[in-house]
């Protein structure tokens, strides 16, 4: 697998977001990073609800993350195929793995 730059999110960086009822919704960016065989910037979010109880799994939410023409904002887009699902999947457990060493 090629070199990607991932890195845990170490400072409390918080987003909001609206869900489709147009509902604003606050989520923590817990991961961020470029994968070069898909050419794209990933982010892996978790909604700031989730962080009550620690021995409950947090529901981690990873979009593709296209920035705006000036590099600031942007959007962020579903992930839609197998192999980028794989690839984050991949990634996400890695990391976790470092985190907790």
């Amino acid at each position: 697998m090629s070199e990607e730059n991932t890195e845990f999110n170490k400072e409390e960086e918080l987003l909001t977001l609206y869900d489709e009822d147009g509902s604003e919704v606050l989520y923590r960016k817990m991961l961020e990073f470029y994968h070069p065989d898909f050419d794209k910037n990933y982010v892996i979010l978790a909604e700031e609800g989730n962080f009550s109880d620690e021995e409950e799994d947090i529901e981690l939410i990873p979009m593709i993350n296209v920035p705006d023409e000036d590099g600031d904002g942007g959007k962020f887009l579903p992930v839609e195929t197998d192999d980028e699902w794989d690839m984050i999947e991949e990634v996400v457990n890695t990391q976790m793995d470092d985190y907790d060493e």
